[in-house]
């Protein structure tokens, strides 16, 4: 059944003057008292909400998480009960910064700086949105509020409700209103990028190419990609090119590790157990391991019993050779 909701036509006193549109932006310090607290934390994940049920009169303390790169804001829908929407403007949300003392759910004096404040609209449902950085992407509507860019830097949001109208019913005043928090984040992720060399080398210089474009690595080797497939390429005049494809996801941290191999030309032999192997006449032992080696011809030899066979391998700069002797049996019936 369809909810049509009446507004009064009386006009009513307001308990306090500074109440201001659904867009109001205010930024004053001021002591209050609260008849009760809530507190609940944000996490920075996919999915993520929290809910909370608060009465009129009371406070909600939402702890940022400590690392909130990916936060673009957080978002708030309020369930308004029809009995506050029916009597329009009859209860406050305010936001504040700058806590003191620390909310606690045994607290109930505070001082803050208020940040924003609006009365909840004549609707069943009011989104506020609190943005975390100067530059975002989120966007106001007629079903969304949203409130300039706020520094909550001890990283608690502080809402609190409060009625501001005389005349309302007791009963309306008693109403709950469920709140649901999340995180908006941002459809980027990180990449963390580490480069090394075998045998704990210097690692010389690197060019680091993400799909094609050149980057430039901070000191701590992350760097902000949007969401979905990257190519990544590192070249260097002292190491083979690597290209590697990774996939980023949403507000996560993506790791790769990229062994910066030697540009010199390297050898991996393998062979069956009990073969002679000879390299330039000169007896081979090192086995299922790389092997540097120089430019130029080479000449490989392996003796089983008494089968022998000899490979020549022209070797340049910047490959590796797999080389494997293997002894195969064949039966064919006639």
């Amino acid at each position: 059944m369809k909810v049509v909701l009446e507004l009064k036509k009386l006009r009513f006193l307001f308990l306090f003057p500074v109440v201001m549109s659904s867009a109001g932006h205010l930024l004053f310090a001021e002591t209050f008292r609260t008849s009760k607290l809530y507190c609940a934390a944000i996490e920075q994940e996919p999915g993520f909400e929290t809910q909370t049920i608060l009465g009129t009169n009371e406070s909600l303390a939402i702890k940022l998480p400590q690392k909130r790169n990916f936060i673009e804001g957080i978002e708030i829908k309020f369930d308004i009960p029809e009995d506050i929407a029916y009597w329009q403007d009859c209860v406050a949300c305010s936001v504040y910064n700058k806590i003191s003392p620390a909310p606690s759910e045994d607290v109930i004096d505070y001082s803050a700086t208020r940040a924003f404040v609006s009365t909840l609209p004549c609707r069943l449902s009011w989104v506020l949105q609190i943005p975390l950085k100067e530059t975002n992407l989120l966007k106001e509507n007629q079903y969304t509020s949203l409130m300039k860019a706020v520094d909550f830097e001890d990283g608690v949001i502080f809402i609190r409700l409060q009625p501001v109208m005389k005349g309302v019913p007791e009963e309306t005043l008693n109403s709950k209103i469920k709140a649901t928090i999340k995180p908006i984040l941002s459809d980027k992720g990180e990449l963390f990028i580490q480069l090394y060399t075998g045998g704990n080398k210097k690692l010389e210089n690197c060019t680091v190419y993400v799909d094609d474009n050149l980057v430039t690595l901070p000191k701590n080797n992350t760097i902000l990609l949007e969401k979905g497939v990257h190519d990544i390429s590192v070249t260097s005049a002292a190491y083979r090119n690597e290209i590697r494809t990774v996939r980023i996801d949403q507000a996560k941290t993506t790791d790769i590790k990229i062994e910066m191999k030697s540009i010199e030309p390297a050898i991996f032999v393998t062979a069956p157990e009990g073969t002679s192997i000879f390299l330039d006449d000169k007896p081979f032992k090192n086995l299922g391991k790389e092997n540097i080696i120089s430019e130029g011809e080479h000449k490989i030899r392996f003796t089983i019993g008494d089968y022998e066979i000899t490979r020549t391998l022209s070797v340049i700069k910047g490959k590796t050779y797999k080389i494997n002797c293997s002894v195969d049996l064949q039966i064919v019936e006639e």
